[in-house]
């Protein structure tokens, strides 16, 4: 049976420029609304959490947490 051998997790921080998306990227019900502002704001990630695992038998994964 394998077994973990290693867990790494590191935050990684966008620092570049970052620009509304489209507007056609998303839509639901609320788009039937006139609202002032951006409301697609929440969608933008400036971090990510990332997770490597490493197993005894040297298999190495890694994935978004």
């Amino acid at each position: 049976m394998t077994k973990i051998k290693s867990l790494r997790t590191r935050v990684w921080n966008w620092t570049g420029p970052t620009v509304p998306p489209a507007g056609n990227f998303c839509t639901n019900a609320s788009d039937a609304l006139w609202m002032k502002g951006d409301a697609m704001a929440s969608f933008r990630f400036h971090q990510w959490l990332t997770c490597e695992v490493e197993t005894d038998d040297g298999t190495i994964g890694i994935g978004n947490a």
